[in-house]
C-alpha cells in the first residue's frame, strides 16, 4: 500500500468516527426526545454529548491503531513518542506523590494535585497506551523506553490503590 493510500485510510477512519459520533448524538436525541420533559435541559446535552464522544472514541480506535502500525518503522517518531512518554508518566509520578503528601498549601501546588488525580485516575488509559505503543513500536530502545513509561504508570497504579484503599488515619 502506497503512502497515499495509507494516509486515505486513516483519514477514512476517522471521518467514519465523526459520522458514529454524529449519528450516535442524532440517536439519543431521538431515544431522549420521547421522554417526559420534566429533564433538565443541561443534562440531556450531557448525555447527549457523552454518547457522541463514545461512539467517536471507539471507531477513532481503529484508524488510530491502524495509523501507528503505518508509522511503526520511523524510529524517530517512536523516539520522540516515548520520551515524551517518559516525562508524562514522570511528572504524573510526582504529581501523585506530592498529591499523598499532603494537602496543598498554594494555589500552585493545587494544580499539581489537580493533574496527581488526573493520573490517578487515568491510571488504566495511559497503562494501556503505552503498552500498545511499546507493542507496535519498532524493537530498541523506543520498545524499552515505552515499557519503562508502563511501568511508572503500575507504580501509580498502587499508588491510586493505596490512595483510594488504603488505611484512613482520623476516620
Amino acid at each position: 500500500m502506497n503512502r497515499m493510500a495509507k494516509v486515505g485510510v486513516v483519514t477514512g477512519g476517522y471521518l467514519a468516527a465523526v459520522l458514529a459520533g454524529i449519528v450516535a448524538a442524532w440517536w439519543y436525541d431521538v431515544r431522549v426526545s420521547a421522554l417526559p420533559y420534566d429533564t433538565s435541559g443541561g443534562m440531556y446535552a450531557g448525555g447527549q454529548l457523552l454518547t457522541s464522544l463514545a461512539a467517536f472514541f471507539v471507531v477513532a480506535l481503529i484508524p488510530t491503531v491502524l495509523g501507528l502500525w503505518f508509522i511503526r518503522k520511523h524510529e524517530g517518531v517512536w523516539n520522540a513518542v516515548a520520551i515524551a512518554a517518559i516525562t508524562f508518566a514522570a511528572a504524573g509520578l510526582l504529581a501523585v506523590a506530592m498529591t499523598m503528601a499532603g494537602p496543598p498549601r498554594n494555589g500552585l501546588l493545587m494544580l499539581v494535585e489537580l493533574m496527581g488525580l488526573a493520573q490517578l485516575l487515568g491510571v488504566p488509559i495511559w497503562l494501556g497506551a503505552f503498552a500498545l505503543f511499546a507493542a507496535i513500536a519498532p524493537a530498541g530502545r523506543p520498545r524499552r523506553h515505552l515499557l519503562v513509561a508502563a511501568a511508572i504508570e503500575v507504580v501509580i497504579g498502587g499508588c491510586a490503590i493505596v490512595h483510594w484503599f488504603g488505611p484512613r488515619s482520623g476516620l
